[in-house]
C-alpha cells in the first residue's frame, strides 16, 4: 500500500476538455480520454465527480508496482468514496453497475478502470485505478468497467510506479 512518499502527490482536477480530463498531480499532468460512448454511466460519474472537485487532493493510496495505481477515495484509506449518483440522490444510489465491453483487451499501460468495493461486481463508486503494465489483466476484462485510457502523461505513471 501507500508509503508516505506518494502522499505528496495529491490528485487535482484542473478542468474538463470535452470527453477528456486533465489531472494535475504533484508528479505531473495526466490526460485521460474517456470511453463515453461505450461506458456512459462510468464516464458521467467520473465527469460529475470532477466537476464538483471531488477528486481534488485525493492520494494514489494503493500503488502496486508494475500492476496498478489506485485513487479516488477522499479518505485515502481505500474504504471511502461515493458515486456522483449517490451524492445527488442519496445512499440508495451510492453504487452504479458495471459496464463491461465485450472483447475489450486490457493490454497496455494507462488503461483506466473502476475499482470495485470489496471485490463485488456492480459496486462502483468514485475509486478508480490505472494500469501500470500491459499484460496479465485478463481477469479484469470480464469483471471491471474500463472507462478510459491515458492519452498524455505516461511518463507520470512511470514516476509513480518508480516510487514503489
Amino acid at each position: 500500500y501507500c508509503p508516505s512518499a506518494l502522499q505528496i502527490a495529491p490528485l487535482v482536477v484542473l478542468h474538463i476538455l470535452q470527453m477528456s480530463v486533465l489531472l494535475n498531480t504533484s508528479a505531473g499532468d495526466i490526460v485521460i480520454d474517456l470511453f463515453a460512448d461505450q461506458c456512459p454511466i462510468a464516464a458521467k460519474n467520473f465527469l460529475k465527480l470532477c466537476q464538483i472537485k471531488y477528486y481534488n487532493n485525493c492520494l494514489f493510496y494503493n500503488v502496486q508496482q508494475n500492476f496498478i495505481a489506485q485513487t479516488g477515495d477522499p479518505t485515502g484509506t481505500g474504504k471511502g468514496g461515493c458515486s456522483a449518483f449517490g451524492i445527488a440522490n442519496g445512499e440508495s444510489q451510492i453504487y452504479f453497475p458495471d459496464e463491461i465491453v465485450k472483447g475489450r483487451k486490457i493490454n497496455k499501460v494507462g488503461m483506466v478502470g473502476m475499482a470495485h468495493t470489496g471485490g463485488k461486481p456492480d459496486s462502483n463508486r468514485s475509486q478508480f485505478f490505472i494500469t501500470l503494465r500491459g499484460e496479465d489483466f485478463e481477469q479484469f476484462e470480464t469483471t471491471h468497467t474500463m472507462f478510459g485510457e491515458i492519452a498524455e502523461g505516461l511518463e507520470v505513471l512511470e514516476k509513480i510506479n518508480g516510487l514503489y
